[in-house]
């Protein structure tokens, strides 16, 4: 995934791209276009989010990284 600014063409890091995916599921639209995400589209984006997810997990289990405390006090 890219996207153009004034001096070139940007591409976006792992995270972006899955704050973006995340975005255009919940509305079922994609902004930069106005076009309806299709069925094959939402599930492209659930298996890229969910593969980050699992990745994530077999990183920290390998690493002997714990999963954080969700007992932290929110804003």
């Amino acid at each position: 995934m890219a996207y153009k600014t004034k001096t070139g063409i940007v591409l976006r890091n792992p995270a972006e791209k899955a704050k973006r995916y995340v975005r255009q599921m919940k509305s079922g639209v994609v902004r930069e276009t106005g076009e309806k995400i299709s069925r094959e589209g939402m599930a492209y984006r659930a298996g890229y989010l969910a593969a980050r997810a699992d990745s994530a997990a077999a990183f920290n289990a390998g690493h002997g990284v714990k999963k954080k405390s969700s007992n932290k006090k929110r804003r």
